[in-house]
């Protein structure tokens, strides 16, 4: 009888599957914290389409903490400066409106963290070298076949390059295989929104847009009545897109967008003749805004667009994602390095698709007519506040005193579930922030600068010193008006608890009578080792 041979298998402790941006941040996240991951993408090399190229300063954030953030950076200053949008009547015609990108505005006085303008190929290689220096094990052009889960393990089904299959065992896998998940699928999990908002047709072409912009700050356009194109283009200004509406009850859009359309459409919106540019091709999409109704399915976890699609408008999708990632790989990490209960990780559900949630809901509230004067909508948050200023519902939450799901980040004064609070521990704006006391995946106990009890009582809940630092804030750092204690929401001798996201687990505005007790509860709620106990 003939038996086929049994397949290699390898191991890994996270086996990511899909190598875009956030598939590559995850990996990035979790190498540079000591967790070696395996990650393969289909695609044998990043792709070239225009995607996202707004990076917000909470996902800098990230980077800035995993050492990437100053090659991002780089990128960016060597390119045009880019950070106005416009409403013309074509690309070389009049501006009818013009505006600076909301996340172009100086955000210093709440993070240490610009914005970055740079496309999202640029920023996936940076990401992707920082992995691999990292240590990272990143498989190109190996595509994942399908998957076979256990209650302490998965395996999943590889093709690589050569078409040869192999398996790779791993603890966890995260599925970064975007919003047509075949992982997502595969487990039945569902989605609550809208698929389809409207159909898009994308025509790309290439053409030198230096002297059309003509030196403006421009990083993409919408042209007026009737069409309303929206234009978008490379930050070398050599190739872009154009992208119209069209209803698919009464268009073919294989048929209707032919190439003489195509070549009008483009013309039109950038106000050019035919010889000035090259069509390079078209492709519909569905401009969709839904959420998973799971993130999770055992072992199995979806971060970024497999969980969550967001409409470009606000330029949240990617720092979403992102930001999936940087919320459960610190998690991951405190779990498989022991530190933490792995029921942990089931805080990542909710924590996050509250978020994706809200991000979707404040994308689709800014597809209006961007041709007409904005109109102040009170459900419209600011861009600062849903990227950047967003708070987990943490357990225990006093449903009496609801705070808001976000707000402007420079009015939180250090609510548990909230981002910690920038502050510069020098007073230079350049000088490093309390984010940067966050390391290594570990917790911070930061107190006030009378807390020197804190100090003893971190020593004693964590005798072996494996995840718990502590930092005292210094009493003031430069003139600003609010010193560091009071931006975090405590007195000289309170304390709060940070966790490896940056994200405030648990405060005490001054200090008990037994700092340990207090602060032992506090590392066990965190940790999760109360429920461990139950």
């Amino acid at each position: 009888m003939n038996l086929a041979s049994p397949i290699p298998t390898e191991h890994a402790t996270v086996l990511i599957v899909g190598g875009s941006i956030v598939g590559a941040s995850a990996a990035l996240f979790l190498a540079a914290r000591g967790i070696t991951p395996v990650l393969v993408e289909k695609h044998p090399a990043v792709s070239t389409r225009l995607r996202a190229k707004l990076f917000y300063p909470r996902t800098m954030e990230a980077y800035r903490c995993s050492g990437a953030d100053q090659d991002v950076y780089a990128v960016q200053h060597r390119l045009p400066p880019a950070d106005h949008a416009a409403v013309v009547t074509s690309l070389a015609g009049p501006e009818l409106r013009r505006w600076r990108l909301p996340a172009a505005e100086d955000a210093s006085d709440v993070s240490p963290c610009a914005s970055a303008f740079v496309k999202q190929a640029d920023l996936e290689d940076v990401v992707r070298t920082h992995a691999r220096a990292a240590g990272a094990d990143l498989r190109f052009g190996h595509r994942f076949r399908h998957l076979c889960q256990y209650d302490d393990h998965v395996v999943a089904h590889v093709l690589g390059p050569d078409g040869e299959p192999y398996a790779v065992e791993a603890d966890y896998l995260l599925a970064a295989d975007g919003n047509s998940s075949a992982i997502r699928e595969g487990l039945g999990i569902g989605r609550s929104g809208s698929e389809a908002v409207s159909h898009v047709m994308e025509i790309g072409f290439t053409a030198d847009l230096r002297q059309v912009l003509d030196g403006r700050r421009l990083a993409l356009a919408w042209t007026g009545r009737p069409e309303r194109a929206f234009i978008a283009w490379d930050t070398a200004h050599q190739r872009g897109t154009v992208s119209v509406t069209y209803d698919p009850a009464a268009v073919d859009p294989a048929a209707a967008f032919d190439g003489e359309r195509c070549r009008d459409t483009v013309s039109r919106a950038l106000g050019l003749p035919a010889s000035r540019f090259a069509v390079t091709g078209n492709r519909p999409w569905q401009m969709g805004g839904w959420v998973a109704d799971s993130y999770r399915a055992g072992r199995v976890f979806l971060i970024g667009d497999a969980a969550h699609v967001t409409p470009p408008t606000g330029g949240f999708g990617a720092n979403a994602g992102i930001q999936d990632a940087w919320n459960l790989t610190a998690k991951l990490v405190s779990v498989m390095r022991g530190d933490a209960d792995p029921s942990l990780l089931d805080d990542y559900e909710p924590e996050r698709r509250a978020v994706g949630r809200l991000t979707v809901e404040q994308a689709l509230l800014r597809l209006g007519d961007r041709t007409e004067a904005a109109v102040a909508d009170p459900a419209i948050l600011s861009e600062a506040a849903v990227a950047n200023g967003y708070r987990y519902r943490l357990p225990g939450d006093d449903p009496d005193h609801a705070l808001p799901e976000a707000d402007e980040p420079g009015r939180w004064r250090g609510e548990p579930g909230t981002r910690l609070p920038h502050a510069s521990l020098s007073g230079r704006r350049e000088g490093p922030s309390t984010l940067d006391l966050v390391r290594d995946g570990r917790y911070l106990l930061l107190a006030g600068p009378d807390g020197h009890p804190w100090a003893q009582a971190a020593r004693a809940v964590d005798a072996r010193g494996s995840f718990l630092d502590v930092a005292l804030l210094p009493r003031r750092a430069g003139s600003g008006p609010i010193r560091p204690a009071g931006a975090c929401g405590i007195s000289d001798h309170g304390a709060v608890l940070v966790r490896p996201d940056h994200v405030i687990a648990w405060r005490t505005a001054h200090a008990p009578a037994d700092t340990t007790a207090a602060l032992s509860r506090a590392t066990r709620r965190a940790l999760r080792r109360d429920r461990a106990a139950m």
